[in-house]
């Protein structure tokens, strides 16, 4: 299903579909390097090219059919017989493919179906004619910044499809408490370093949350003396659940630590081990929960248990919530490391839009992919490109 010659039957499927034919090209696995560059905005036209007059004005997108167009320049100047993963012409082609093998379409949100507040054009009318179809869809997120509810709110907003449920909303806030449930007795004591909406999720699935929310009278920060004097009234805990933290100090660090310390058996939960995320049209760079989380585990001695993307947990998770068929499903992302490892490793097809964090220029470093980093089955410019 997922690698071919990047010249088996082009030919066809340029005759196929030359009245709207845009060529989307996916991430190669050969490590072969060429004088292309990625800072080139050269745009390729005509029959089996993808033009970016089909997509929206804005920066975003527009980018994302430049950096499909730049990818495939490069993999124009390789050898034809480089294998690459499996080549969707035309929107025809993508919808055809999604209605013979894919039962359920996940996707991930920011970068995906939006950047900031501006939905990506296309994704309300790409999500209905799914569910039109009969497709299962959900969304699947590692911010822990929000809820169920919250995530469920914000994308019937951006997106306009005031029918969305909260049923079909996964956020790592909700499989951090999942996770919990299952690991722990009700009543358990949970210290939560993160949002209040995680704190809510945790504390909607029956624990107890030991530490107060952050105050802004709150030092962040903490000398050895009052360390020492410090009484740890949090205690003791059961497992400490590390969520995308703004207000994260040196002080938190330090009590959760020595909670830690204090029982050697508690669980320590991360919603995820992100690096960054990219805010703004210039991709400027926000450290993610993992930097927190890496902080704790160094500290600690211990290893935190991801239960976000891309871990098995998660997709074990939601594979019994929605009596799921992995090799049915269709993982729709941004990133490589979370996105599509989460896809790729869990039996899903996976597809890379490139309207998010990972550029043209990434795609042509990782040659074949690592274990990290692997390439996708697919890659579009962005997911209003699926019908």
């Amino acid at each position: 299903m997922v690698y071919f010659n990047r010249f088996r039957s082009i030919a066809a499927l340029m005759v196929l579909n030359a009245p709207k034919c845009s060529s989307f090209v996916v991430a190669n696995n050969n490590p072969a390097r060429s004088s292309w560059s990625s800072s080139s905005t050269t745009t390729r036209r005509g029959v089996g090219f993808f033009s970016t007059s089909d997509t929206t004005t804005s920066s975003y997108w527009n980018d994302a059919a430049i950096a499909t167009n730049q990818v495939e320049q490069f993999y124009d100047s390789l050898s034809k017989d480089t294998k690459v993963p499996t080549i969707w012409k035309s929107r025809e082609e993508a919808s055809a493919f999604l209605t013979d093998h894919i039962d359920t379409v996940l996707f991930d949100c920011d970068g995906v179906l939006y950047r900031t507040q501006e939905a990506c054009p296309g994704a309300k009318e790409a999500l209905l004619s799914l569910e039109a179809m009969g497709k299962k869809v959900l969304f699947v997120t590692n911010n822990a910044g929000v809820n169920r509810q919250g995530l469920r709110t914000k994308l019937s907003k951006v997106l306009d499809i005031p029918s969305l449920t909260e049923d079909q909303m996964v956020s790592s806030s909700y499989s951090s408490a999942r996770y919990l449930q299952e690991q722990l007795k009700p009543k358990s004591r949970i210290f939560v370093i993160g949002s209040p909406q995680l704190r809510a999720e945790v504390e909607s699935a029956g624990f107890i949350i030991t530490n107060l929310p952050d105050s802004s009278s709150s030092s962040a920060s903490m000398d050895r003396e009052e360390l020492e004097a410090y009484e740890f009234n949090e205690g003791p805990i059961d497992a400490i659940v590390v969520g995308h933290d703004t207000e994260f100090t040196f002080r938190k660090l330090c009590v959760a630590n020595n909670l830690l310390l204090q029982n050697q058996d508690a669980l320590l939960v991360a919603t995820n081990h992100d690096s960054f995320d990219i805010v703004g049209s210039d991709n400027r760079h926000i450290p993610g929960n993992g930097c927190v989380v890496k902080a704790l585990e160094y500290c600690s001695g211990r290893q935190s248990i991801n239960v976000g993307k891309p871990s098995k947990m998660l997709s074990d998770l939601i594979a019994k919530d929605h009596d799921l068929d992995p090799t049915r499903c269709l993982f729709v992302g941004d990133r490589l490391d979370t996105d599509i490892r989460f896809g790729n490793e869990n039996g899903m097809a996976s597809l890379l839009v490139m309207s998010g964090v990972t550029t043209a220029e990434k795609l042509r470093q990782l040659g074949e992919g690592t274990t990290e980093e692997p390439l996708p089955h697919y890659v579009l410019p962005h997911v209003g490109m699926l019908f």
